[in-house]
């Protein structure tokens, strides 16, 4: 976020009223006073990011426990690897047109999506997904099944 970014939640009419009266419009005019000469005010659902608990959860249920107990090939693997493996198998791959000099047309680049910045329900879905596999595909029997339970 910028130096000059504010972020501010609406929960119900009344509130959003209140807040552009009271932080946004203020803030604002502080902004144009300080000489920037343009401001941008964008509204859209919030949607939660994952939280701590998921976090804790992937790491510390999913991941280590297929670390202790699952083998491809007769071999055991780390978090991290099977934390690879899982993004390349469950999260969609990004793309992007970049320009590069020298070239005429622009070349598409793609890489492996990031748990990072997934929303509750998507990083839900992940975890679940991940756990899926890992039970039918491994064998793995995990001591807890749902991340919101975990401490």
């Amino acid at each position: 976020m910028s130096e000059y970014a504010l972020h501010t939640v609406f929960i119900n009419p009344e509130q959003a009223k209140a807040t552009i009266a009271q932080q946004i419009a203020p803030y604002c005019r502080r902004l144009w006073a300080d000489g920037v000469e343009r401001v941008a005010v964008t509204v859209q659902p919030e949607e939660d990011a994952k939280t701590v608990q998921q976090g804790k959860f992937y790491w510390g249920v999913v991941l280590r426990e297929m670390s202790e107990q699952a083998q491809i090939g007769g071999q055991k693997y780390s978090a991290e690897a099977w934390h690879e493996l899982c993004k390349r198998q469950f999260l969609p791959r990004l793309s992007k047109r970049v320009r590069v000099a020298g070239k005429p047309r622009p070349v598409v680049t793609t890489t492996i999506g990031s748990t990072q910045g997934l929303s509750v329900r998507k990083m839900t879905a992940y975890i679940e997904q991940c756990m899926a596999f890992a039970q039918t595909d491994l064998g793995v029997r995990f001591s807890a099944q749902r991340w919101e339970e975990y401490r």
